[in-house]
């Protein structure tokens, strides 16, 4: 969703229409160098394949690792929406209504209606660029193609990050209409543990190898379980961990009742609550965080899929320049008394 391909283009009408954006942008700027080659050297403008490889460059980037524990499983679950949403607005309702119970069917009943709250989610747009000098290119044609193709594939990859740090963070510098530019760990939605001793926290480090099986195992089982339970959730969580837990969780489990086999990692997967353990390398220290690997409590909004254009060079000395482009937000979504499956921790001691 985050990038095009084939079955996007062909399946999906906000993609082609975006792909067909994207095209004409392309279209243009070739028409221009085509112009410019009839009246100079022609290999001072860029070949139409050229579009080939730096397209490749961007998928093979999308796909290493920078936050892909977590976004490779949230963008199954995105949303496309138009460029011109700024804010994507949803509606949650109440509940009405009680129910009267007689023989004779003739008891007073009063009249109820369900409440409405919108929620607004911001999609922001994260934009970056290079360019390189046009003699450069003319100079060295081959050894520069290779340079534009290194270029592309840093911004890509900084795009990338910083499109998976937002969804963590969000960006409390962004604010459309009163509406906040929130991530998983910064929306007034998602729920929070606290794993210190400060306000009846949980007390466990998950990182030291001193915090025994039993306590982890009762950890997910009872702390995890019960705000789970408390928002009325039945669906298995995705937990995303930092390497740091990652690497305790590698542990053999060997717990005070006897041996169980296996590693605690393993163990842990096979509570009815959890559908998956994950490392991400965004997290550090004692931090945790995971959701419910359905739209129905979070989703990213898609508002442009990340696509590269070039500037339109005007003169044969002009320097060429590229845009590199997406629109995301992401949207934590819960019912009208704030019930969700989404969570993360935090670390407040004492």
């Amino acid at each position: 969703m985050r990038y095009f391909d084939e079955q996007l283009v062909a399946n999906s009408r906000p993609h082609a229409a975006w792909w067909g954006e994207v095209t004409a942008n392309r279209e243009w700027f070739h028409q221009k160098e085509d112009d410019m080659a009839t009246v100079a050297n022609a290999a001072s403008v860029l070949p139409r394949d050229a579009w080939l490889d730096l397209d490749g460059i961007t998928r093979r980037v999308m796909r290493n690792d920078e936050g892909q524990a977590y976004m490779q499983d949230l963008m199954p679950l995105a949303k496309a929406v138009n460029i011109g949403k700024l804010v994507h607005l949803n509606r949650v309702s109440s509940d009405a209504g009680s129910v009267q119970r007689s023989m004779s069917g003739q008891v007073p009943n009063t009249l109820d209606k369900v409440e409405y709250t919108y929620r607004g989610t911001p999609v922001p747009i994260f934009s970056s660029g290079y360019g390189r000098e046009w003699r450069e290119w003319n100079t060295l044609s081959s050894e520069n193609f290779d340079a534009l193709a290194d270029d592309q594939e840093a911004i890509t990859a900084k795009i990338r990050r910083d499109m998976a740090q937002y969804a963590l963070d969000g960006d409390s510098s962004l604010n459309f209409q009163g509406y906040a530019a929130a991530g998983i760990r910064t929306n007034a939605l998602s729920k929070v543990i606290n794993l210190g001793t400060a306000n009846s926290g949980a007390n466990i480090d998950l990182t030291a190898t001193a915090t025994t099986s039993d306590a982890i195992d009762a950890f997910f089982t009872n702390t995890l379980g019960a705000m789970l339970d408390a928002n009325h959730i039945t669906g298995a969580v995705n937990v995303y961990v930092s390497p740091e837990i990652g690497r305790n969780f590698d542990r053999s489990y060997s717990g005070s009742a006897g041996n169980k086999e296996g590693k605690l990692w393993e163990y842990l997967e096979s509570n009815r609550r959890i559908n998956k353990i994950a490392v991400s390398y965004e997290l550090t220290g004692n931090e945790m965080f995971g959701f419910v690997p359905s739209a129905e409590y979070i989703r990213p909004l898609i508002g442009m899929a990340t696509n590269t254009t070039a500037m339109t060079r005007l003169n044969p000395t002009d320097n060429y320049q590229f845009l590199v482009m997406a629109a995301m937000g992401l949207e934590i979504r819960a019912d009208y008394n704030g019930k969700t499956g989404v969570f993360y921790t935090t670390d407040i001691d004492e």
